[in-house]
């Protein structure tokens, strides 16, 4: 498992970590998406989008709490963000917090910045050949490290704060201490096990880890007394999160500012930055770049403070704190510290797709020709073009591409529709079996008779056409049967034209009627007379009603009775179809609509009716809603737009 990993029970497919990432490291397969260790660069960027929470990153809140319980000394370096991560508590309270905790000290990275920006400040002056790029940032250092390899040798060969205060500690100031890192950045897991780095930081806490491990042992750092920092004090190391804080601390001139060093803070600016100083459209010198917006926008800084808020904060903190600071003794006392590093190429050569192959995805996803690419970005990626690119490198799914999704949910809901027309059509056919038998059996039965008339001694001319009579009201009875049913099976396309939903019941009911009667259902009609007509598919809304009709039928094996309330309601047509049955159980309710899913015994059905329903009746913009109590019987009620006769 990488530092950033899916929940995947959690995930719902809506790809918003895809469309987030900056170097698409998102894998999706069978809906699941999930991180690709060799692309991520651990920004969090998919953290804070995810809304849902499926995208976490590793906590270390165990191996903390396990060093806590250890003898070795154990001691926090806080990144100066700090004020801004907990406005409204004290530094120093959270100083006494953690000390509560079990950590033996508490210091500040800001030291290492001021040890950092030095290196940087020696750095610049005596190279001036060759671009440098600040290396500060953990998630920039290995973008690069990941996807513009070609610029490794620009990387400043200088730690971060973060590792150079790990190497101040373990180092020099006490080699037997563990060392934990408190701050935003995710990036700084990454960075604790980079091999180049690595052995210095033991383990990094992010602030919201912190804030569980409080509220855990039960401490509010609110209510806690000021405890002072231990260890080297810093001064204006404390800026080094603020955007240009580098430069300050450092500090250069504006005139070198102003023609030979570029700021770039955020993803689209230092990608942006990046390319072009591959393409050698940059002439800086020094390039000072961020993933975030500063280490202020860190991903696991948990509050809605603005980045100007934010900055305040951490400004104020810094200058009300630099008067006591005594850093240039420290400064000189750790000047011996090795701040010196070296990158790793790792570069992952992606598949480059034949175009053919491109143009086959394309045309799956119904995009091959330019007219048809939308680009509507719902996947996740740019372009359709760059998600066939992604699905041909198996790292995206053409269900990913939302219009050519809608389509096939359109077949496949036409497909439901035909599934449970014909279940129905099969469960009525086994009713009306028994009901066509009859009018036959006494069609048989008056054939009999009249074969005895004709070949005996008291044939009577119009005893004979009353048997004929009869005989023929039954085969018609018959008839108009395998007529309703030959219409209700019929393949029909969809059309929409004015229709009167009680015509619609009528119809329903004459086909499903002499269900209820063997079931011994009584059947009530509440029909409005001054319904207005509504705009719609006749057969449609026969198959929406029948499948009603039917279920609530069948909720009656013991009789009841079965009440069809039509009525007009602010401008809405609507159709009660309430039954005296048994009832849904309260765990079932929420799994009405669900296609395939039924209480019904084997043979009986196959769980599309309710959902067939749903899917016509948004089709009509509808609604359809339920009320139901075990015992009692349920209520189905449809809700469809009347046709407004003024409007044509």
């Amino acid at each position: 498992m990488g530092f950033i990993f899916t929940i995947e029970e959690q995930c719902q497919g809506c790809y918003a970590c895809v469309r987030s990432c900056p170097v698409k490291a998102i894998k999706v397969k069978e809906g699941i998406a999930r991180v690709m260790d060799e692309l991520c660069v651990a920004c969090g960027y998919c953290l804070n989008i995810c809304a849902i929470g499926a995208k976490q990153a590793r906590s270390d809140i165990d191996v903390v709490s396990q060093l806590l319980g250890q003898p070795s000394p154990v001691i926090a370096i806080l990144s100066s963000t700090l004020p801004a991560a907990f406005p409204g508590i004290r530094p120093k309270q959270i100083v006494s917090a953690l000390k509560k905790l079990g950590f033996n000290e508490v210091m500040e990275t800001a030291f290492g910045a001021e040890l950092v920006c030095c290196e940087y400040g020696r750095s610049l002056t005596e190279n001036r050949e060759k671009p440098v790029i600040s290396s500060a940032c953990p998630a920039m250092v290995s973008f690069i490290e990941k996807f513009y390899p070609q610029l490794i040798d620009n990387l400043a060969p200088i730690v971060s704060p973060t590792v150079a205060m790990g190497r101040v500690i373990k180092w020099q100031y006490n080699p037997e201490a563990k060392v934990i890192f408190i701050g935003p950045c995710v990036a700084k897991k990454a960075e604790s096990e980079d091999e180049m780095v690595k052995g210095v930081i033991d383990a990094v806490l992010t602030f919201p880890e912190l804030s569980e491990m409080l509220a855990t042992k039960g401490i509010e750092p609110l209510s806690e007394e000021d405890e002072e920092l231990s260890g080297p004090i810093p001064s204006l190391g404390r800026l080094w999160p603020v955007p240009g804080g580098l430069l300050k601390i450092t500090g250069i001139s504006a005139d070198i500012l102003s023609t030979e060093i570029v700021i770039a803070e955020g993803i689209d600016r230092a990608i942006s930055c990046l390319r072009e100083f591959v393409e050698g459209k940059t002439k800086t010198k020094f390039l000072d770049i961020f993933f975030c917006q500063g280490c202020i926008a860190g991903p696991a800084i948990d509050n809605n403070l603005s980045l100007f808020e934010r900055r305040r904060l951490i400004v104020d903190y810094a200058l009300e704190e630099a008067d006591k600071a005594q850093t240039q003794s420290d400064v000189e006392k750790y000047a011996g510290i090795d701040l010196s590093r070296k990158f790793t190429d790792r570069h992952t050569e992606l598949p480059i797709p034949k175009e053919d192959e491109i143009s086959s995805i394309l045309g799956q996803i119904n995009k091959l020709k330019i007219e048809d690419q939308v680009n509507c970005g719902a996947c996740g990626y740019n372009s359709c073009h760059e998600l066939a690119i992604a699905v041909c490198r198996g790292v995206a799914e053409i269900q990913m591409c939302w219009p050519y999704l809608v389509e096939r949910l359109q077949g496949t809901q036409d497909e439901f529709i035909r599934i449970e027309k014909m279940t129905s059509l099969g469960q009525m056919a086994a009713s009306i079996a028994h009901e066509i038998n009859n009018p036959l059996a006494g069609v048989l039965m008056y054939t009999k008779l009249l074969a005895k008339k004709i070949t005996g001694d008291t044939f009577r001319r119009e005893e004979s056409l009353d048997y004929l009579s009869k005989m023929e009201s039954e085969v018609s009875r018959c008839s108009k049967i395998i007529r309703n049913l030959l219409d209700f099976a019929r393949q029909t396309e969809p059309m929409l034209r004015l229709v009167d939903i009680n015509q619609v019941i009528e119809q329903v009911l004459a086909m499903v009627g002499h269900q209820a009667q063997l079931q011994n259902v009584e059947v009530v009609k509440e029909f409005s007379t001054s319904l207005p007509k509504v705009m719609a598919d006749f057969d449609q809304l026969q198959q929406v009603f029948t499948n009603l009709t039917l279920n609530a039928i069948q909720a009656m094996p013991e009789g009841g009775k079965l009440t069809l309330r039509t009525s007009v309601m602010d401008s809405q047509v609507t159709v009660d179809v309430e039954d005296t049955g048994c009832g849904i159980p309260k765990e079932n309710l929420n799994k009405l609509g669900t296609p395939f899913f039924t209480t019904k015994e084997k043979g009986k059905g196959v769980g599309l009716g309710v959902a067939v329903v749903y899917g016509i009746v948004e089709r009509h913009k509808g609604k359809v809603t339920f009320q139901s109590e075990v015992g009692k019987g349920t209520t189905f009620t449809v809700y469809l737009g009347a046709h407004d006769d003024a409007k044509g």
